[in-house]
């Protein structure tokens, strides 16, 4: 039956899962509880699914019903940031060069608008519901969808204009998974271009259009943040009008940022300056956090100074997939940028490897070993950081969300240490191993809000 999450938690709603009747405490061997890796962790959840007690150690007077999740290492919900769950559809339809050359970024887009131009309203829900369902085997517990594919083909919209919307909304209710939508507004093909044929399914025709979209989705109870494409796809005013409104409605505000030097190249021609500089110029950047920028992989010295309070979304298997680069993660880290992880194109939906390869392509980058370990955290927390409570706070949470720990949702994941990659190595290294060697295959169950739904 449906479990509705509290509005406190400031996530939309919980989906359909079993109920927990009592007070019931799960113990494993190792942890990570309120971003601290601790033995023996002892965690306490109540018939709302809120953990109410988190130890370290089996404490005197432990609940009455104890579960040994046995020999495991329990970790907190992963969380991508951003993700098109219908291009999960197009995994493997990509990757053979033609008479044409699809080798580049571009061509890669074209093979994925024909399948956003002909999916329709069922093949789109069946193909979110199955991405959200592997996104929970994986260890995912929340999303945020990049939602684009708005209206039928040709760009009618529905009878009901938030028809794909609401089918993303109920696909994630399907799944079991918690959802933000980052609704997306799209306006142009291209400064001085019109929509392309396959892009007339996103556009809304006008911002006013689209934040009554926005509007309705919110009073649905969905919960929503404003998803500008890209400085390719809206125009400067646009961008000013959707800043405001997102900082006016305490709403995340994501946009695709520099993903590629075509972007940039067009952005200095239309604007004169960069990505980066046009959303500071248009307000886009006046709430500290407020901004979360996917991709980042072309930034200037002066952008990585504009976005040092803001928080980037690095998706480094889809941006190797598609050939875009390597975000400069260290150098945006440690000038103040909350990172966050996105599994993108869901070519891969594993955030374990996100994180690893967040890691690894600094350390390709830079030359250097172990670069994302912050003072007194090692590069495996700094990493689980990124795929737990920095996409939390992009998503409109805190950095306590998306933690085990007092107040919060048992949203989690269970990892077998009995699993032949990691059943030779000390539990005092579980979590390197997790982390910097390993994949989601590990994964063993997955909870959201006290029930498991893996």
């Amino acid at each position: 039956h449906p479990c509705p999450l509290s509005p406190a938690h400031g996530r939309g709603f919980l989906l359909p899962c079993a109920t927990v009747t009592e007070l019931v405490a799960y113990v494993a061997r190792r942890g990570v509880l309120d971003g601290e890796e601790v033995a023996d962790p002892y965690v306490e959840v109540d018939a709302a699914g809120t953990i109410v007690r988190a130890s370290s150690g089996l404490p005197a007077d432990a609940a009455d019903l104890v579960v040994d999740l046995g020999p495991s290492l329990l970790l907190p919900g992963m969380v991508s940031a951003h993700s098109h769950a219908f291009q999960r559809t197009i995994r493997g339809r990509t990757q053979r060069r033609g008479a044409d050359d699809p080798s580049s970024f571009w061509s890669w887009r074209s093979a994925m608008y024909q399948a956003a131009a002909t999916l329709d309203a069922d093949a789109f829900e069946a193909a979110t519901a199955a991405c959200y369902g592997e996104m929970l085997r994986a260890g995912i517990t929340w999303v945020g969808e990049f939602h684009y594919v708005h209206h039928q083909p040709g760009g009618a919209p529905y009878p009901d204009p938030n028809e794909l919307s609401l089918r993303v909304a109920r696909a994630a209710r399907r799944a079991g998974i918690r959802l933000t939508l980052l609704e997306v507004y799209y306006a142009r093909g291209g400064p001085d271009r019109a929509l392309e044929p396959a892009q007339r399914r996103f556009a809304d025709g006008s911002v006013g259009a689209y934040l009554d979209r926005v509007r309705a989705l919110r009073a649905a109870g969905v919960h929503v943040g404003l998803a500008p494409h890209s400085v390719r796809a809206v125009p400067a005013d646009d961008l000013a009008a959707l800043a405001d409104f997102a900082r006016d409605e305490g709403l995340p505000l994501h946009i695709h940022l520099s993903e590629q030097p075509a972007e940039n190249q067009a952005c200095l021609a239309e604007h004169g300056c960069t990505p980066a500089e046009l959303l500071a110029r248009v307000g886009a950047l006046s709430r500290p956090r407020g901004l979360t920028a996917v991709h980042a992989v072309h930034l200037t010295d002066r952008d990585r100074s504009l976005l040092a309070d803001q928080i980037v979304c690095a998706c480094p298997t889809t941006e190797a997939d598609l050939g875009d680069g390597i975000v400069a993660a260290s150098e945006l880290a440690a000038a103040g940028t909350a990172l966050c992880l996105g599994s993108d194109s869901n070519t891969v939906i594993d955030l374990i490897q996100e994180a690893r390869l967040l890691e690894m392509d600094e350390r390709l980058r830079t030359g250097r070993r172990l670069c994302l370990g912050a003072p007194g955290r090692t590069p495996a927390l700094s990493v689980l950081d990124a795929a737990t409570a920095g996409g939390a706070l992009a998503l409109g949470g805190t950095h306590g969300h998306a933690r085990l720990r007092v107040g919060e949702p048992f949203d989690a994941c269970v990892v077998d240490l009995t699993h032949p990659t990691l059943a030779d190595v000390p539990p005092e290294h579980a979590l390197d191993a997790v982390m910097l060697a390993g994949t989601a295959q590990v994964v063993r169950a997955t909870y959201v809000g006290g029930s498991r739904v893996r």
